[in-house]
């Protein structure tokens, strides 16, 4: 579906008993545009042109995100004071300014640029903003590392999780641990460890794991493999991890 597709499908979704517009007069009305016209961009009938467009997206409040921007996926937070019933009087409760909720999904959608889908999202993970690894981080996002992470082990083992900075794609320092993409629209979402090497007017990228008799590095050369786009090959950097203490 392209981008006139969706704004149509958004607008429809919209129309209807108990939705944001009661119908297409309502609509056209509250967006400020010609009913007539509104009605004719409804029913495939014509198009509209840029101005037209962007009005409709301004009168709804949408934002647009480019594929080659990062928006910060963290959320605010807000504390709903408890029932302080035998508590002591003097404790306080915790401050929403001094932590982000981020978003836990699977590594192949935290890999991919722009908005986390609200249905990809698995849950939320509150992080306390004052930790030196979180330092003026916004765009973070969690990934559970699965089965195809297993050559991580030691450092990590399946069901821990990690935290990824999606603004992070510096691999200047070998053995950083980051969230990398395989080549291809198949490729798989990993997190491995990087090093990187120049040759002539290349960069060769090498991706490998802590248990390399189990998971044997991977090399790729970023012009051939990623059309030159570090982005594709690097998601983000893992700048904490939480690991299961209880395992054996």
């Amino acid at each position: 579906m392209g981008f006139t597709d969706e704004v149509r499908q958004a607008l429809l979704d919209r129309i209807g008993p108990d939705r944001r517009f009661a119908n297409n007069k309502r609509m056209a009305d509250e967006l400020e545009v010609d009913p007539s016209q509104l009605n004719r961009f409804l029913k495939k009938e014509r198009g509209l042109n840029a101005d037209s467009l962007g009005h409709i997206l301004d009168r709804l409040g949408a934002a647009l995100v480019f594929p080659d921007s990062t928006p910060g996926a963290t959320r605010e937070v807000m504390f709903t004071a408890p029932d302080k019933a035998g508590t002591s009087l003097s404790a306080s409760s915790p401050s929403p300014a001094d932590y982000l909720a981020v978003p836990l999904t699977r590594a192949r959608i935290a890999a991919c640029p722009g908005l986390i889908p609200d249905s990809d999202i698995q849950g939320w993970i509150l992080v306390w903003k004052a930790h030196i690894a979180l330092n003026n981080r916004t765009n973070l996002v969690a990934v559970r590392i699965g089965e195809q992470d297993a050559g991580m082990s030691p450092t990590l083992h399946p069901g821990d999780l990690a935290l990824v900075d999606r603004d992070d794609r510096d691999a200047s320092e070998a053995g950083r641990l980051m969230l990398v993409r395989e080549p291809g629209p198949e490729g798989a979402a990993l997190l491995r460890r990087v090093r990187t090497k120049s040759i002539d007017h290349d960069r060769e990228l090498i991706f490998y794991a802590d248990d390399n008799r189990a998971c044997p590095p991977d090399t790729y050369s970023l012009e051939r493999d990623y059309g030159g786009d570090a982005a594709r090959a690097i998601a983000g950097a893992v700048v904490r991890t939480w690991c299961d203490v209880t395992r054996t």
